[in-house]
């Protein structure tokens, strides 16, 4: 290949991985603890009693009560079951309002058997969930913008392995650190984005779907098609679309007997949600949702019925899904790691840190490549990129620990999904601040160091808050709680390697760097002053 095009395609690979760089970063590094959604509410949700698993009879007291609360509520809304893990049933709908936005209202069965509109108090899951697809921007504007990112991503990933290919076999493996920090920065950065390609290449286009799906299938929704895609693509991706209503009431079956239907046309399976359209009309709807112990990538199935009649209008098996169902719902299982246990989620859980070191990595590589060795005094451009990247990455990481702390903090109080979020946009926006105003390893350093303490006080504060601990519940059932405690811990020490490598480097490396513990400035014409 020309040495111009491969010089062609690492420009592109280098300005399209600045692009996209923070904000993925921001998406790998929570992505990395979604993979544990479900230990992380366990975790969240943690406190001393255990309570009885709810019945399918207390199910339906629930739907009826809320029903009562609100009536609307009828048109469309969700029921998840209990579970050993969740023993509470919880029914939601979604109101639309004038502005478009939904408004979520949640209902719960108290222990005295009343309703209670009290919200989940596990909070923190969600909430690192919607940072790894929103970035901390608002939705769906957030959303969409990381979607277009990912079409970024994408392009990087190419350009990159373009770039990569001529000497592959030479370099795959080599990691040189011989005291030339871009040559470190050039190999680890490679090693790492040629082993998990495929991995990569997988998210880019998966979030891409995911994120801007809708805005692909618009103009065929309303201008080729000119009705509903669901109509025509329904039964290939195994849903079906919900009848209008037709304005004659009839009583609906119980859940008890809906359930009843569902494992009977699918033998085994575990209920995750049933989807209500139109309760208590005669063209009514509920799809039991769930997923088969199969042991492969798409286990997920669902059974539609006339919420009335309990006539089965659709089955979908794995054994039996159509193509475009596999492809789909493979996309999705890959996407979300709803498949091969705790060994795929800690593989995932690896390969979402090796990503957003990737990132970070990339955004090093520019600086050390655009580095003045001859003089103090830096680009600006390249102080900026590193202030930013050092406000930015390191402050995510910070923000993410200190909404682990305000969640457990502040377990006992009414608004604690407020402070689990005010806890990290704070830390977030001081840390972006900080770094800015303090030479560009200070604050590394500094930001580092707060990483540290924030994580370490993770497992401080369970031992200290939580009167019946999870340290000793965790070997009597308990044990993945300690997942959340023992990764803490774990990070606490990294944190405090790096900032102490960081610290090393400014003290004792080269001057001619953004690096170095002091800063040059241009006071006058040709004279240059240490500040």
């Amino acid at each position: 290949m020309k040495s111009g095009t491969i010089k062609t395609f690492l420009e592109v690979h280098t300005w399209t991985g600045l692009a996209a760089g923070l904000l993925l970063f921001v998406a790998f590094y929570t992505g990395s603890m979604t993979v544990f959604m479900h230990e992380l509410e366990l975790w969240d949700s943690y406190t001393e009693g255990v309570k009885a698993e709810q019945t399918l009879g207390q199910a339906q007291r629930l739907i009826d009560l809320a029903l009562m609360e609100d009536p609307d509520a009828a048109s469309s809304f969700r029921l998840y079951p209990s579970s050993s893990d969740h023993p509470g049933h919880s029914v939601y709908w979604f109101k639309r309002l004038e502005d478009g936005t939904f408004e979520t209202n949640q209902y719960r069965l108290s222990d005295s058997g009343s309703l209670s509109t009290a919200e989940d108090t596990a909070h923190l899951a969600s909430f690192i969930y919607r940072l790894h697809y929103t970035a901390g921007l608002p939705s769906p504007f957030g959303l969409y913008l990381l979607g277009f990112v990912c079409l970024i991503y994408g392009v990087a990933l190419v350009s990159g392995l373009i770039v990569f290919l001529p000497n592959w076999l030479r370099d795959l493996f080599i990691v040189r650190g011989t005291g030339n920090n871009k040559r470190f920065w050039l190999d680890a950065h490679n090693v790492v984005g040629v082993i998990s390609l495929p991995w990569h290449f997988m998210f880019a286009w998966s979030s891409a779907v995911l994120a801007l799906g809708i805005v692909f299938l618009a103009p065929f929704q309303f201008l080729v098609f000119e009705e509903d895609l669901i109509e025509i693509f329904g039964d290939e991706l195994g849903v079906i679309a919900s009848p209008e209503a037709s304005g004659s009431m009839q009583a609906a079956l119980s859940v008890k007997e809906i359930v009843s239907i569902a494992e009977n046309e699918v033998p085994g399976i575990k209920l995750n949600q049933l989807r209500f359209t139109n309760y208590q009309d005669a063209n009514g709807t509920v799809s039991v949702f769930g997923h088969l112990e199969v042991g492969t990538l798409t286990p997920n199935a669902n059974v539609t019925m006339n919420v009335s009649t309990g006539q089965v209008l659709n089955v979908s098996h794995p054994a039996q899904a159509t193509l475009g169902a596999t492809f789909y719902n493979g996309l999705i299982a890959l996407h979300y790691v709803s498949f091969g246990g705790f060994t795929a989620k800690w593989i995932y859980f690896f390969l979402g840190l090796a990503g957003a070191f990737l990132f970070f990595s990339g955004n090093l590589l520019w600086i050390e490549t655009r580095r003045k060795r001859r003089q103090f005094e830096q680009p600006a451009a390249t102080q900026f990129l590193a202030k930013l990247t050092v406000g930015t990455c390191i402050g995510c990481m910070a923000g993410v620990s200190a909404s682990f702390l305000a969640s457990r903090g502040f377990a006992e109080f009414p608004d604690r999904a407020d402070w689990t979020e005010i806890a990290y946009y704070a830390v977030f926006l001081v840390s972006i601040v900080w770094a800015f105003s303090k030479p560009v390893a200070v604050g590394a350093r500094d930001l580092l160091y707060t990483c540290a303490l924030f994580t370490i006080l993770i497992p401080v504060f369970d031992f200290v808050l939580v009167s019946n601990s999870i340290w000793i519940n965790a070997f009597t059932g308990h044990w993945p709680l300690l997942i959340v405690d023992f990764l803490a811990l774990i990070g606490a020490l990294l944190f405090f390697k790096m900032g102490r490598s960081v610290e090393a480097r400014a003290n004792s490396g080269e001057s001619n760097s953004v690096w170095s513990k002091d800063i040059y400035v241009k006071k006058n014409e040709g004279e240059t002053v240490k500040v």
